[in-house]
């Protein structure tokens, strides 16, 4: 009886480590959110590059090399999944249930020096975000995670930006 009892509260507590994060529950988008992609869905003039990394705590440079960077519409549908899923490591591979959000999405794979670019692009604003990660075994062994920003670009503009930070 004994052994079960211990079992029990073992169990018990290392169920009270685990975390689960619920999905995002979506917003049901009316027709006139989808209708926001229509400017996002032509080219333009404007052009977005940029570098992501991260810093170490001792001082070491992570580069998002390799990495696939996205480009999202921040309208009101990209907004809500950045708010819900967008910015969080948890749900990096989420995307909201609306035609427009996937048509006008944009990737791109970032250099070995983790620089990146999107060219032709309408005047608006964007989610662009990426991953930096490295291992370093034990119990946690994946650090860094996701880079990213609202940036805003005008007609003929070339903007640039550094991703160095978790988004916010």
């Amino acid at each position: 009886m004994r052994t079960f009892i211990f079992a029990l509260a073992l169990l018990a507590g290392i169920s009270g480590c685990a975390t689960v994060v619920p999905l995002p529950q979506w917003s049901m988008s009316p027709e006139a959110s989808e209708t926001e992609y229509g400017q996002y869905l032509q080219g333009g003039s404007a052009t977005l590059s940029g570098q992501a990394f991260l810093t170490q705590q001792n001082g070491g440079v992570v580069k998002a090399a390799g990495r696939t960077v996205t480009l999202d519409p921040a309208t009101s549908i990209g907004n809500e999944w950045w708010g819900k899923a967008g910015k969080f490591w948890v749900h990096r591979a989420l995307t909201p249930p609306s035609p427009g959000f996937l048509k006008a999405r944009r990737t791109t794979t970032a250099d070995a020096d983790g620089k990146f670019r999107f060219q032709d692009l309408p005047a608006g604003k964007y989610y662009v975000r990426t991953e930096v990660t490295w291992e370093i075994g034990g119990y946690n062994p994946t650090q860094g995670g996701l880079v990213g920003q609202v940036v805003e670009v005008k007609e003929s503009q070339n903007r640039e930006v550094i991703l160095n930070a978790y988004p916010q």
